[in-house]
């Protein structure tokens, strides 16, 4: 029990190091890194026309159901905390998916053709977000619009009726890329986006 009270301390002393070599930029990617564990919000479409969505998708291989919402999202996505006094984040999901086979189109906020997240290695130089495939079936069987390698580690969840809704998208692979970030290592090649 003794000897665990210097290595606690030495490690605590190699993190401060670590964070002062680094200046503010090693914390600000730590917190980025925990806002990419999900997103979480309330979405609204203020034009006159209601959209809709009942739409699940699980690690892009089961996608259950159907939407359609061009609108705006309050909370928490995109690397931002967005509040009822700032200005919503755009909010897209264009996808539907009968479990083995689907199409999918979505995000949150501005499209970021060097996110990992939105695009594959290959589509760097895309102008606005693509569309994917969904589903088991379809992603062995059709190469084109393959989806990028994070999607096979993301769960989406998305329900709007009318005018107003909820989304919640969980991918356990950025619980990964921020413990892991800690000691500087960023795999999923994502601390600078912002920058």
């Amino acid at each position: 029990m003794c000897s665990a009270v210097p290595r606690m301390a030495s490690a605590l002393i190699l993190l401060t190091l670590l964070a002062g070599l680094s200046g503010c930029s090693y914390l600000s990617d730590r917190g980025r890194d925990a806002l990419d564990i999900f997103d979480l919000g309330i979405t609204i479409t203020p034009e006159a026309k209601p959209d809709f969505a009942i739409y699940f998708d699980f690690f892009n291989m089961l996608p259950v159901g159907y939407g359609n919402v061009d609108g705006k999202m309050i909370g928490w996505g995109n690397r931002q905390m967005i509040f009822l006094d700032d200005t919503p984040l755009d909010y897209t999901l264009h996808s539907w998916g009968a479990l083995v086979w689907g199409s999918e189109k979505y995000g949150t906020g501005s499209f970021i053709p060097a996110d990992p997240r939105q695009v594959r290695d290959d589509q760097r130089d895309l102008l606005e977000r693509p569309r994917y495939n969904a589903g088991v079936a379809r992603v062995i069987s059709e190469e084109e619009n393959r989806p990028p390698w994070t999607h096979y580690f993301e769960c989406q969840r998305a329900l709007h009726l009318g005018w107003i809704g909820i989304v919640f998208n969980l991918r356990p692979l950025d619980v990964v890329d921020f413990v892991v970030g800690w000691t500087t290592v960023d795999f999923m090649g994502d601390d600078h986006l912002n920058d």
